[in-house]
């Protein structure tokens, strides 16, 4: 075992959340932070749109000019057929901040964490936390498990939880996830010849079973995902691909973008091979708040603290607005001043209930096929309920 070392923050998760309130926090003169990150930034990324106003935060956290050197796919608004079989669009020609953006997570993802790096943050990938304990009127202390299978003691005066929807740090602490949701995607990458013209536009197709979309990414990528019910997701085996390509051919618009792009030919599995695609990762993609998003000595961010419906397309922006309202939050408290964690605490469960709004509203507009159990569910079903986390398929 290594010996003791002592920090200010330590960050358990080294995603969009934890690396933007590590940045956050050396604006606010926090010397002594550190971020442990389970992974080394290789494994796919689920999550790859960011609105125009993302600019704003990547301005405030001092990285939006390196951001746009990264040169990802530039997205100019959305179409979608949602409680009608045309095609409405919602692009971003008067919207002030410009065009929006679909990432390459990974690379988005080493983009954070290396500019953390760069202003002075500590991190360690390939780091697993064994034990996270308390130490009265000292912060907590954890034990960290390296690749090399050696173990390391640090001890922090304030916690943050960046895990994702694990939250595993603070469901330890006491905090309980209160659920709205818990939808499953399947997703698929393709690869698009390099003359390809696929529209900049994000493609969104309801069905009866829940809904697809598509949008193109950084080197002529193409991420297509189907959303739905764990039931429905396990019963059509929905995570292998000869089923979820049939599925897809039944769409209407979204098959018939695939084919005359040539993303796919007549959609079919020796195609997908073709296209240099796996079977389909499936992942739980939940929405919840925490009933408790912060403590003494700790709090929760991004998808750890609120996780929304991922056609809301707010996941990295929130994980961003989190770090940069956690940091303000963190150094009031270590500084003396704990009611900066109740402010906090309060963002967290005002925006949430924002997102409810108008997660409902975009629910209840689809009304075409009113005996479907994954329509009925999502306009029924309007507010929290306590629970446990979605085990996946």
């Amino acid at each position: 075992m290594k010996h003791s070392m002592e920090y200010d923050v330590a960050i358990v998760g080294g995603g969009p959340a934890g690396c933007a309130t590590a940045l956050a926090l050396k604006q606010q003169g926090i010397p002594k932070i550190l971020v442990v990150e389970s992974g080394r930034y290789e494994t796919i990324r689920i999550g790859e749109s960011i609105p125009p106003d993302t600019r704003l935060l990547l301005g405030k956290l001092g990285i939006l000019e390196d951001f746009l050197k990264e040169k990802h796919e530039t997205c100019f608004g959305s179409c979608s057929s949602w409680g009608s079989d045309t095609l409405g669009y919602n692009d971003f020609l008067r919207n002030p901040y410009g065009n929006g953006w679909h990432l390459d997570r990974r690379r988005f993802n080493a983009f954070l964490a290396q500019k953390a790096v760069e202003r002075g943050v500590e991190l360690h990938c390939g780091t697993r936390v064994r034990n996270c304990d308390r130490i009265p009127s000292q912060g907590f202390q954890l034990q960290l498990v390296g690749e090399d299978k050696q173990t390391r003691v640090i001890t922090a005066s304030f916690l943050v939880d960046a895990t994702g929807t694990r939250a595993s740090l603070v469901r330890g602490l006491g905090a309980r996830k209160l659920f709205l949701d818990k939808l499953i995607c399947a997703i698929a990458f393709f690869e698009l010849p390099p003359s390809s013209d696929f529209s900049k536009l994000t493609l969104l197709e309801a069905v009866e079973y829940g809904w697809w979309y598509v949008a193109k990414l950084p080197n002529h990528r193409l991420a297509t995902v189907v959303a739905s019910e764990p039931s429905i997701i396990k019963e059509a085996r929905l995570h292998r691909m000869e089923n979820w390509l049939t599925y897809l051919k039944e769409t209407k618009h979204i098959s018939k973008e695939l084919v005359d792009c040539c993303a796919i030919d007549n959609l079919s599995v020796s195609s997908a091979s073709q296209a240099k695609t796996q079977e389909p990762i499936v992942c739980a993609a939940p929405s919840f708040r925490l009933d408790r998003t912060a403590g003494n000595g700790w709090l929760a961010v991004g998808d750890a603290a609120s996780a929304f419906d991922p056609i809301s397309s707010q996941g990295i922006y929130k994980a961003l607005w989190d770090g940069l309202k956690a940091a303000k939050a963190i150094t009031s408290y270590l500084h003396g001043d704990s009611r900066g964690l109740e402010e906090y605490e309060s963002l967290i469960t005002s925006r949430f209930n924002n997102y409810l709004t108008q997660r409902n509203y975009f629910y209840k507009m689809e009304r075409r096929w009113p005996a479907s159990p994954f329509w009925q569910r999502r306009q029924q079903r309007t507010g929290l309920e306590q629970g446990n986390l979605l085990a996946g398929v």
